[in-house]
């Protein structure tokens, strides 16, 4: 913000800018003195002034400069501190290296104090060295986060899993709010839970109906799923962790199991990765931000599509154990530099960090159409799909000249109504496509279904889904479209699954709109 805020200065110098005196003129002067830019004051929503210049309406963070003039209002400048609590994978090192670029963002520094019995303290200072907040990191868990938030010791609650009904129940109930509204709900990063064996182990994949079977003691000898004669040792979380709640609702839940009293509890993801990668005969559970040294095993699912964990299948959520990272605020007033921060989490620095820290950002990336080949094979393994070779023919040639985007919207089972997460991501899909980066391509979007229902029926669903989302981003995009760049919506009902049909997780990673760019340029001969 500071970077921008000395280029609209500089831009407003170079042009003489400045406005005719009059008592909504105001003059903003960043807080070392040295650089001023005035205009006509328009709005403050209590974190950033906008005003009209001649280069025209410049929004400036409040809080990076001083404001001088009658129309000025009153900011509140005094020390704003707040407490982040919950999944010990995220809050420590995670939220102390958000802070730090944060810090950098509003152009002051951070200085972290680290204890070895309590709270990590972070204190947040402006430009000039005054303090704009301590903020309080307590990494003791996703249950102890929500705890902290009810009793208003902390602010913020980060979990590695969403707040489940009876959850939200008990702040509903104390009047704290729907957490899962959007101005109380943040998704700002993406994680996979991720099934670790030592290397020396030879397994490289495992059937996802296999790790219920594993993880609950039914099958206790390696050579039961294709390895060497030799016992089983399990390693889980608590199921109170994000780790163990996400694994259980998603693995054992479905199953009807529960997690064997046999297996070894580990006290956070990295001790439970270290100690798989150290057990030749060892199998367990964690995050991939904390799989170490341990080998990651492909999940292959009852109809034989086989995926692995890569940051691509967990950004587009195909990786059957993807999981979202939340964080959450009650109802009540927020202090003014947790707003800022929370404005800030879905910001490129703040998204590098993400990556840089081991989980999956939300950015946009992109993956050609050769390394989309598990989409091919899906296609042909026997499923209880309805296809015919003139459509696999037809999406096939629709993409063969094509990228995929790593951004993929998703829907309700029969729904063309878009789940929680794409509205950001229209956002960041409406952002990419106004850098004017793309002459001569195409944005392809392209609804499929899971194959519940007709296959006719599917492909009109597909279809619908398509077109909701190309209206949404229309609606995003300034002036309702992008130049040159044409935005097709089309429609494949049930022919591409990327997951088997036959679970509710499964059916729910079908149901999706892919994002596509295709080139344009035609040969002239």
């Amino acid at each position: 913000m500071l970077r921008q805020l000395m280029k609209f200065v500089s831009l407003g110098l170079a042009f003489g800018l400045g406005t005719t005196a009059t008592a909504d003129v105001v003059r903003l002067k960043s807080l070392d003195g040295g650089t001023s830019l005035s205009g006509e004051f328009v709005d403050f929503d209590g974190q950033n002034y906008t005003i009209k210049t001649i280069v025209g309406e410049l929004v400036i963070d409040a809080f990076m400069v001083e404001c001088e003039g009658d129309a000025c209002p009153q900011v509140a400048t005094e020390v704003s501190d707040f407490g982040i609590s919950g999944s010990s994978n995220a809050v420590g090192s995670l939220f102390a290296d958000l802070l730090f670029e944060f810090g950098l963002e509003i152009g002051g520094d951070t200085v972290t104090s680290l204890s070895t019995d309590g709270p990590t303290t972070v204190q947040l200072t402006n430009e000039l060295g005054d303090a704009l907040a301590d903020v309080s990191l307590n990494a003791s868990g996703a249950l102890q986060g929500l705890h902290d938030l009810f009793n208003g010791v902390a602010d913020l609650a980060v979990l590695t899993r969403p707040i489940n009904t009876e959850e939200n129940a008990i702040f509903k109930i104390a009047g704290l709010g729907d957490m899962t509204a959007p101005e109380q709900q943040t998704i700002f990063g993406l994680d996979g839970l991720v099934i670790l064996t030592s290397k020396n182990n030879p397994i490289r994949a495992i059937a996802q109906q296999d790790l219920a079977r594993i993880f609950s003691g039914q099958v206790t000898n390696w050579n039961q799923i294709g390895g060497d004669d030799a016992k089983i040792n399990l390693y889980v979380r608590d199921e109170t962790s994000g780790t163990g709640a996400v694994f259980n609702e998603l693995v054992m839940n479905p199953a009807r199991r529960t997690v064997s009293d046999n297996a070894t509890v580990a006290a956070t993801d990295a001790d439970l990765s270290s100690a798989v990668a150290g057990d030749p005969l060892g199998i367990g559970v964690a995050s991939l931000a904390n799989s170490g040294n341990a080998k990651i095993l492909a999940i292959r699912g009852t109809c034989g599509i086989q995926v692995p964990a890569t940051p691509f299948t967990i950004k587009t959520e195909e990786y059957p154990l993807t999981r979202r990272l939340y964080a959450y605020t009650s109802n009540a007033e927020q202090p003014v530099q947790l707003e800022r921060f929370l404005d800030f989490l879905n910001t490129e620095p703040a998204q590098l960090a993400i990556a840089d820290s081991g989980f999956v950002d939300l950015g946009a990336s992109f993956q050609t159409n050769d390394e989309q080949g598990l989409r091919y094979l899906s296609a042909v393994i026997p499923t209880d799909v309805e296809m015919t070779l003139n459509q696999l023919r037809d999406m096939t040639a629709n993409l063969i000249s094509a990228d995929r985007l790593s951004i993929t919207f998703r829907f309700s089972q029969g729904s063309s109504r878009l789940d929680a997460r794409a509205a950001d991501d229209i956002g960041r899909l409406a952002e990419l496509l106004s850098t004017g980066d793309f002459d001569n391509k195409e944005l392809l979007l392209i609804g499929f279904t899971d194959s519940v229902g007709a296959g006719g029926g599917n492909i009109n669903l597909s279809n619908q889904r398509a077109n909701e989302v190309r209206a949404a981003l229309l609606a995003a995009l300034p002036g309702g479209e992008v130049e040159d760049l044409p935005i097709r919506a089309l429609g494949f009902g049930e022919i591409s699954p990327l997951a088997c049909n036959d679970s509710d997780n499964g059916r729910r990673i079908n149901r999706r709109v892919e994002v596509w760019l295709r080139d344009t340029v035609v040969s002239s001969q």
